[in-house]
């Protein structure tokens, strides 16, 4: 049966008390993933390859969340579908949510304590600091005028309870920012360790071999240095505000992984939502002592501090202790972290056919077709909007339009690489002298690779130095910037370029030049230096050919079992894609960092230091033998080599080993042809990227049933919900609905035009809409009960 990914990269705008409505949302997408999660557990017949040893949440999905799964199931009769979040991207309220939603993907755990803190604590008299709240008689001259204003203006604070706080708030201290930034972060710290522990180690909804990044937006308001290369002066400072928050999960398909969102790194959690969040003027600017002040009354470690301040607050960038650093609120500088989210998704692995999402979460857009208020702005209107509001609002019309492009471009090459098909197959057939035996040895698989990048080099004639080049030039990029790690150094940091010039002139020396493309020996036998120099340290390549394997695999799984193909089982194509993941795992974890020791890192250190003076080809020889040691690429090779001999191809049947011969064998052909005119970027999944907004215009169904286009929240600045219990219950409820009805809208589209029909699809919505309402009846109040109850019951004679 033909699978497919549904793969979402989510980002979440800021928004102040529209928290709510996309806490809503996430929740309910959780739900989603759960549900699939659930369809696709092992021992069902539909799990990942045997050794898959992730959990999906105890007992059958309640709520929404059957709903998901009966439609699920439905697609599974022609198609076998599931949902993965894989990337979180969220700036100040949406950053927030970002970090719980990702704790709960990372290892399945509910959002209900999340739903408690903006429910209960999200209200300005929980938030107000004590030392600045207003007491009976403070400031009582402002009573009248309130009274006033908000008799005119009934929209501002339309029940007794919205007036109540906010003259509460207005009358409370000026000049100083009225929330406290302790209590926020001890709620934040408190719901986040309630979330609980993982049911088991492997407990998670991601797939194994799959990361889930998350990425959070925070202004850093002192700055820090950046050094930028240029050429007189060579090197050119500035000051950075823009900083990001990276936390990581990642669960190979064998062995221990690596985790950031663990009861143990949840002080790193809280913190990074405080600082994200830390509006300016309403919180005081986040502190890392402020976290230890805190940590220490709960009486609570931070086991992981070391790798938080490794990753968000790497040294060369900070310039001085981290403890110094003032964070203010993320959307100041990068409230839709579009590009964060995109950079994140780039060269994730696909289990199969890939259904690419951007889903953005945007609780108040612009009603259509309104151009904005043309009378000419006030003196203090202007500077509001310049320094406030303009920048939390710019608009993503650029990362769309790059999205766009990105994805004619990967329709175009994917179109060259499909016109090339025919020529590489003659070229392989060429290589290996016929069709592919059924029982290769190791040696023939390593003899056919070399003769096939040999003739790659012949057949691609004056091209292949400009690819040599290229690749030469990437290779050493990456050992500068591995260097630079081995020494303790930002591998982006202002090093490098040092470091690169060094290797530069180490490379001439040792004539690792791109001058001689035939790619075999010379009349002594002696290969070329590059051909050494590329075998010892190119790690990309191999990347890049297990990767393009991946993607063959992915395309046999809708040829299997028909035609040519009948030999071919799905459950080999697992078996195998699952010991291809293994490897390729090994090989990014030997990118991101070597197994060396002091001696060979004081060497790298010394190596660093040295590039500030004349060239020392001989300490980088030294150095860079260790690294070679150390990485072991033409080890990788051959376990790879092993890989296919054993597993991939005696039991496939041999059409299926003649396409893998092809993209394995013949990879050399394939890497010429792409790598100089695209680098693979855009073809790192082959697919394109779709991009799908969930807010309030975006539920027609619910629309037309009457539901609100602007969000009780919105109202004062985006901080209307903070001053009424019943606007958060509205405001959460919605974002539910909206989210439940968007994400049956994302399974529809997925499956494909006849799977689901209309009336399914409506059906499916008025059900999960009633499993909503059903499943918060304990939790809302009455009044936002029967407001939703009149919304799903006009959906509903719509629909009939």
């Amino acid at each position: 049966m033909k699978e497919k990914e549904l793969r979402i990269a989510l980002v979440c705008y800021g928004g102040v008390s529209l928290a709510v409505y996309m806490h809503g949302v996430t929740k309910e997408l959780l739900t989603l993933v759960k549900a699939s999660q659930r369809r696709h557990a092992p021992g069902d017949g539909t799990g990942d390859a045997p050794g898959d040893g992730s959990t999906a949440s105890i007992g059958p999905p309640a709520g929404s969340g059957a709903v998901y799964l009966d439609l699920l199931e439905r697609i599974g009769r022609r198609l076998d579908l599931r949902v993965v979040v894989d990337a979180v991207a969220g700036s100040s309220a949406g950053g927030i949510n970002g970090v719980f939603l990702a704790r709960g993907l990372a290892h399945d755990l509910p959002l209900d304590p999340l739903t408690d803190l903006w429910l209960e604590n999200a209200d300005v008299t929980r938030l107000l600091a004590p030392d600045r709240r207003a007491r009976a008689w403070s400031k009582w001259f402002l009573r009248p005028l309130l009274w006033l204003a908000l008799g005119r203006s009934r929209s501002l604070a339309p029940d007794a309870e919205a007036r109540g706080k906010l003259s509460l708030f207005v009358r409370s201290r000026w000049f100083q920012p009225p929330f406290s930034g302790d209590r926020l972060l001890e709620m934040l710290l408190e719901a986040a360790c309630a979330m609980g522990v993982p049911a088991t180690p492997a407990a998670s909804l991601l797939p194994p071999g799959m990361p889930l990044s998350l990425i959070v937006t925070v202004t850093d308001f002192h700055g820090f240095r950046q050094i930028i290369a240029a050429h007189d002066p060579p090197l050119i400072e500035e000051r950075e505000h823009r900083r990001l928050f990276r936390f990581e999960y990642r669960r190979p398909a064998e062995g221990e992984g690596i985790t950031d969102f663990d009861l143990d790194s949840v002080p790193g959690l809280a913190f990074a939502a405080r600082a994200t969040a830390s509006f300016p003027g309403a919180f005081p600017p986040a502190q890392l002592a402020q976290l230890d002040r805190v940590l220490a009354a709960a009486g609570l470690d931070w086991p992981a501090r070391a790798r938080f301040l490794e990753v968000c607050f790497p040294a060369p960038e900070a310039g001085g202790d981290p403890a110094q650093a003032s964070l203010i609120d993320g959307s100041v500088l990068n409230n839709k972290p579009f590009a964060a989210a995109l950079a994140a998704i780039a060269g994730r692995p696909a289990f199969r056919e890939v259904d690419r999402r951007i889903v953005y979460v945007d609780p108040n857009p612009a009603p259509p077709g309104d151009n904005g208020r043309r009378a000419p702005p006030g003196f203090f209107r202007t500077l509001k909007g310049a320094l406030s509001d303009i920048p939390r609002n710019e608009p993503v019309r650029d990362e769309l339009a790059a999205i766009a492009e990105r994805n004619a471009r990967v329709a175009r090459l994917r179109g060259v690489l499909e016109g090339a098909r025919p020529r590489v197959e003659a070229l392989v057939a060429r290589v290996l002298g016929g069709t592919p035996p059924e029982a290769p040895t190791y040696a023939q698989m390593r003899g056919w690779r070399d003769a096939a990048g040999s003739l790659a080099a012949a057949d691609a004639g004056f091209a292949y130095e400009a690819y040599l080049r290229l690749k030469i030039g990437r290779v050493l990029d990456g050992l500068a910037a591995l260097l630079a790690r081995l020494a303790g150094l930002d591998p982006d940091g202002e090093a490098v370029p040092r470091l690169r010039r060094a290797l530069d002139a180490w490379a001439a020396s040792r004539g690792i030049t791109a001058d001689a493309t035939g790619g075999g020996s010379d009349a002594a036998g002696a290969e070329p230096p590059w051909v050494g120099f590329l075998r010892d340290f190119d790690v990309e390549f191999r990347r890049r050919r297990l990767r393009f394997v991946v993607r063959e695999v992915n395309r046999l799984y809708g040829l299997a079992g028909d035609g040519g193909f009948a030999e071919t089982r799905p459950q080999d194509l697992d078996e195998l894609k699952s010991a291809l993941y293994g490897t390729l795992e090994g090989l990014h974890v030997l990118a991101e960092g070597l197994p060396l020791g002091p001696e060979e890192r004081a060497l790298a250190a010394r190596a660093v230091v040295a590039a500030n003076g004349p060239p020392d080809p001989d300490l980088l020889d030294r150095v860079l033998r260790a690294v070679a040691v150390a990485l072991d690429l033409e080890g990788q090779s051959r376990r790879t080599d092993e890989l296919f001999c054993l597993m991939g191809l005696n039991y496939l049947g041999a059409a299926a080993r003649a396409e893998l011969f092809t993209a394995y064998v013949g990879f050399a052909f394939w890497d010429v042809l792409a790598f100089a005119t695209s680098g693979w970027r855009e073809l790192e999944e082959f697919h394109e990227i779709k991009v799908d907004r969930i807010g309030p215009p975006d539920a027609r169904l619910l629309r037309a049933a009457g539901a609100p286009l602007r969000l009780q929240g919105a109202r004062l600045n985006s901080f209307g919900a903070f001053f009424s219990r019943h606007d958060r219950e509205h405001d959460y409820l919605l974002g539910r609905l909206h989210a439940a009805e968007r994400a049956i809208d994302l399974l529809a589209d997925a499956a494909g035009p006849g799977v689901l029909d209309a009336g399914t699809v409506a059906a499916a919505k008025h059900r999960a809409f009633r499993a909503v309402l059903e499943g918060e009846r304990c939790r809302l109040g009455r009044r936002v009960l029967a407001l939703a109850e009149s919304w799903v019951a006009a959906a509903a004679a719509a629909g009939a």
